[in-house]
């Protein structure tokens, strides 16, 4: 990996330290300029001339190829969104939900993981069980807890792959065969794993997973993919409904719904040019490899710990053990309010981080693009700051 060549393509990294990936990661210049390409050719052409809409067609087919190969899944596997979010909700909401079934998740979650299971329970009796984890768990205490809270009316385990409240990577493949002993489904966001972590839907064999372009694969916002099961596109119901959720309909109330095919759940106008910056953005991840970059972000997450643990002041509250953690670092600082540090971190050295709330902290996103430079020097400054009388 030439991380200077690396650095060259991404403009943020010469005016800032980017350690927020895990909201939003800075695009390379060869995302902008397809994006910039497409708009272009687009406004030339005519957006709806023949060339364009074949050319059109042949780029959200490409668009869909490569979100597939990134994950090892079939094509026929992969709808395409907008956001993580949007994916999470075309599962749940297509679920056939009947009174007293269940929903098992975590403590640690984001709010697009809790909200739409909440909402299960207020339309149609669904009980969430909230099972409670901390960051330092190890995975024998993880499968023990979901053991424990799944029942034979649990339906579906809902969480996310890796948590962006503390970086804890949870053991997808396990809690896949715990699901599918119980005859229920896993449902992963995997808004902290694509472009983060090496994916193969097949090893992990989980049901659904939702993805982003715009976090750790470096693309544009607005753009991502939701991973579904083949054998399982029929049980879904297609949360948002368009011609593409048909077979056939007439003019007088007939009409054949579309079962089989992943296309039911996606809707019509969607922007060319930002599916095109989304390719460029999974080649340039490919460019580096997905397993070369989930080493350096590990082996940076490590440094970021060690530099931060030597800081009197300062309490890691992101996982140690190497089966858990991930290249999200977060941690709290004595006396101090997180978006305080987050707020001084900018001020003083422009770094980019952000706060989370639960448990309170700094999280920092060791990308595969920082230098371990940058992550000695954004430590230095958290050690600046707690030396402050």
């Amino acid at each position: 990996m030439d991380l200077q060549a690396i650095r060259r393509q991404i403009p943020a990294t010469s005016k800032t330290l980017y350690l927020n990936t895990g909201w939003s990661g800075p695009s390379p210049r060869v995302v902008m300029d397809r994006v910039e390409e497409w708009l272009e050719y687009e406004n030339a052409e005519g957006p709806t001339s023949p060339p364009v809409q074949e050319r059109h067609r042949e780029l959200l087919a490409q668009a869909r190829r490569a979100m597939a190969g990134l994950i090892n899944a079939s094509p026929e596997e992969l709808s395409m969104t907008s956001n993580t979010t949007e994916g999470l909700n075309i599962v749940i909401n297509g679920i056939d939900w009947r009174q007293g079934d269940e929903i098992v998740t975590c403590n640690l979650e984001h709010p697009s993981v809790l909200i739409p299971s909440y909402f299960q329970q207020q339309r149609h009796g669904v009980k969430v069980k909230v099972v409670e984890l901390s960051p330092t768990d190890g995975v024998e205490a993880i499968l023990e807890r979901f053991a424990q809270a799944m029942t034979p009316r649990t339906r579906l385990l809902f969480v996310s792959h890796i948590q962006f409240s503390c970086g804890l990577r949870l053991p997808a493949r396990e809690l896949a065969d715990m699901a599918h002993g119980r005859d229920a489904w896993l449902l992963l966001d995997g808004a902290q794993g694509a472009g983060h972590v090496a994916l193969d839907m097949r090893r992990l064999d989980c049901d659904f997973y939702s993805f982003p372009g715009h976090k750790w694969l470096l693309g544009p916002d607005g753009v991502g993919g939701l991973y579904v099961r083949r054998d399982l596109i029929p049980a879904l119901q297609p949360w948002k409904v368009g011609g593409r959720a048909t077979q056939e309909f007439d003019r007088q109330g007939g009409l054949v719904p579309r079962t089989d095919a992943i296309e039911k759940f996606e809707l019509t106008t969607v922007s060319t040019p930002l599916w095109a910056g989304l390719v460029a953005a999974v080649e340039f991840h490919q460019e580096a490899g997905s397993e070369a970059i989930e080493k350096r972000a590990m082996a940076l997450a490590a440094r970021a710990a060690q530099r931060l643990a030597e800081i009197p002041g300062v309490t890691l509250t992101s996982p140690s053990d190497p089966d858990t953690r991930s290249g999200l670092v977060t941690f709290s600082v004595a006396e101090k309010e997180p978006k305080a540090v987050v707020e001084y971190l900018w001020q003083r050295g422009g770094v980019v981080a952000r706060s989370v709330q639960w448990p309170p902290g700094i999280r920092f996103s060791t990308a595969f693009f920082v230098s371990e430079e940058e992550i000695d020097r954004a430590a230095a400054l958290v050690g600046e700051l707690v030396a402050q009388p």
